[in-house]
């Protein structure tokens, strides 16, 4: 009688302790395909905050960057949480928002800095091809 209740124990103490281990894939598991888009973003993401670094903004150009940037984010939340909105809808407005940010931001920008920013987005595209 003694042995089973034991062995019950035993089970019962190495089913919760394995319960217990939150089990993560390492970036090594991930595949090349995942890898590889997550290193372009990066490779981006960098590229633009390069790009706004070259433009030389005032404080009062950053600001109302960052404020766009900051309701964009939230619009897009949004848009992407909308359980009304199928696949190609979310799609579809969430372009559209994308143009929205490209006008607002040029609308904040000189002619200098809009002539900069054209050069080096083109740049960044030709290094994407």
């Amino acid at each position: 009688m003694k042995i089973p209740g034991i062995v019950l124990m035993l089970l019962c103490c190495s089913f919760l302790a394995t319960s217990q281990v939150e089990r993560k894939p390492s970036p090594s598991t991930q595949s090349d395909s995942t890898g590889n888009d997550t290193n372009r973003n990066r490779l981006n993401r960098n590229r633009k905050k390069d790009l706004i670094k070259d433009l030389d903004l005032s404080r009062e150009q950053k600001i109302k960057l960052k404020e766009l940037r900051q309701s964009n984010m939230a619009k897009k939340e949004t848009i992407e949480n909308n359980l009304q909105l199928n696949d190609q809808d979310k799609k579809r407005q969430l372009h559209s928002l994308q143009k929205e940010q490209a006008q607002n931001i040029q609308a904040i920008l000189t002619d200098e800095q809009k002539a900069k920013f054209k050069k080096n987005k083109q740049a960044i595209k030709e290094g994407n091809n």
